[in-house]
């Protein structure tokens, strides 16, 4: 295939770099700043930098914010050839699934909503990776009218480039999910490097602290934007654990060990089964007709 990527900071520039290493495909890339395109050619991560004309490609990747991404297709749609297939990579969906996929279907181009479930604590192409997708989980959000084929077919590009464990589920299962599995992570690690004491951290501190803290470093223009546009989800996530942490409070307040003792014990074997179910889930999980039924 002829692949172009448009936005290439960590994700889109990875998504390049793992074509180029991992399959025989071709990619060009689109950057608004164009100096980063160009970086990305001369270090031989894309074939060419792509303009405003999209036709000649088979598939088109977006890596952009999720407003971005309305804008830009729907800004280069009318460039695009019948059949070709466009992938958005964001990280929350909210109405965007149902949107492109009208505004794609009407001009005979197919459109898919994923999310590759890979990055770090770093943004910009300079720390885009071709191994950052080796083993990761993928995330596919069709909507209705999304053929099973496309479906096929990304799936096995995705698996090309090192995916290994698919989850097909809806845009709205998605955002629910993430709000838990990622954003709020994001929230707490940004909340727990408030505290006056990191300024004596170095010395005191092992794995726990890095691994609470590692994702405090977060691009705050891309995560400002996903909080707001998921923010009834993690809202809702955000009472959970507050719920959870007052239990806490009052446990250690009222110098309760029995009820310290039991939250604790509540949390590793919670944890403990969530290990046991990850070591049993098979490779592609499909929760569309689990949850048709809910």
């Amino acid at each position: 295939m002829k692949i172009l990527v448009a936005g290439l900071g960590l994700i889109g520039g990875s998504l390049c770099k793992a074509i180029h290493a991992y399959t025989d495909h071709a990619v060009w890339g689109w950057n608004r700043t164009k100096a980063v395109a160009e970086k990305a050619l001369a270090e031989h991560a894309i074939d060419g930098i792509a303009g405003d004309d999209c036709s000649g490609f088979d598939m088109i990747i977006t890596s952009l914010y999720p407003d971005l991404t309305r804008k830009w297709v729907k800004n280069h749609i009318s460039t695009m050839q019948e059949n070709t297939v466009v992938l958005d990579v964001t990280g929350v969906k909210t109405n965007l699934p149902e949107e492109m996929t009208a505004l794609c279907e009407a001009n005979g181009v197919h459109y898919l909503s994923t999310h590759p479930m890979a990055g770090k604590e770093r943004a910009g192409f300079d720390v885009s990776d071709e191994n950052l997708f080796q083993g990761a989980n993928f995330i596919m959000t069709p909507v209705r009218q999304t053929p099973k084929s496309l479906l096929a077919q990304v799936q096995n590009f995705a698996h090309q480039i090192g995916f290994r464990k698919f989850v097909i589920t809806t845009p709205e299962m998605h955002d629910r999910m993430i709000a838990y599995t990622s954003q709020l992570a994001h929230v707490v690690s940004s909340s727990y490097v408030q505290s006056p004491e990191i300024q004596f951290e170095s010395g005191f501190s092992g794995g726990s602290f890095q691994d609470m803290t590692r994702i405090a470093t977060m691009n705050e223009d891309m995560w400002a934007d996903l909080f707001m546009e998921n923010q009834e989800s993690l809202l809702h996530e955000l009472e959970i654990l507050i719920r959870h942490l007052q239990d806490y409070q009052k446990a250690l307040s009222e110098s309760d060990r029995d009820a310290v003792y039991a939250l604790i014990r509540d949390g590793r074997l919670r944890k403990e089964q969530n290990l046991r179910n990850r070591r049993n889930s098979p490779a592609v999980i499909d929760l569309t007709k689990k949850e048709s039924s809910l």
